[in-house]
């Protein structure tokens, strides 16, 4: 029998958080998501009440983005819903244009979601994965780090310093403290 483990998704309310949120439901692993948009959130936990009306999963309207968001999810978390899993898969995609033609919004929205969100949530939940001893961070980034792909600009440079910020982490934290950190490169994922 498996053991049901608590995993935490960023950007759980769609595309591949969505699909793997299901997917480990059906495993009986305890989902702890957030997202941004409520109203997705809402279908998610419908329908995951419907598939699996035993399993308590809680999700939550939070903006990884958003530093103070973060560590009060964290906050909410810490006493007995401390993740064994965590899944940083929260990212947006910048649409195919030179970069001198990228709006600063779209540099700024980008580079927070998909940089600064994976910090953030590494800075506050790290500290309880160390507290327990034990955890897995899975980092999602893009292969686009690692091909040329024309006019995607944004997803190359920020794939990189996803890759790079892993890699570090993943020696200092195993070595240190029993906590692991994966990176995971999924080539395309379509959205629905």
């Amino acid at each position: 029998m498996e053991v049901s483990k608590k995993v935490l998704i960023t950007g759980v309310s769609k595309g591949l958080g969505r699909a793997l949120a299901l997917e480990l439901a059906t495993h009986n692993h305890t989902i702890i998501g957030c997202s941004r948009s409520q109203l997705k959130l809402d279908s998610l936990q419908d329908e995951l009440s419907r598939l699996y009306p035993n399993n308590h999963h809680l999700l939550f309207n939070v903006d990884v983005t958003s530093n103070s968001n973060i560590e009060k999810f964290a906050q909410l978390v810490e006493n007995n819903l401390v993740p064994d899993i965590i899944v940083n898969n929260a990212a947006l995609a910048s649409r195919k244009s030179k970069i001198w033609e990228i709006e600063d919004e779209e540099v700024d929205n980008v580079i927070d979601t998909n940089v600064k969100g994976i910090i953030n949530v590494m800075r506050h939940f790290i500290p309880l994965l160390i507290h327990n001893k034990q955890g897995v961070i899975i980092n999602m980034s893009s292969n686009a780090g690692r091909e040329a792909f024309g006019e995607v600009t944004l997803i190359p440079s920020i794939s990189i310093n996803i890759q790079l910020l892993a890699a570090y982490y993943h020696f200092f934290l195993s070595f240190s403290f029993i906590v692991n950190l994966f990176l995971l490169l999924p080539f395309s994922i379509l959205q629905r």
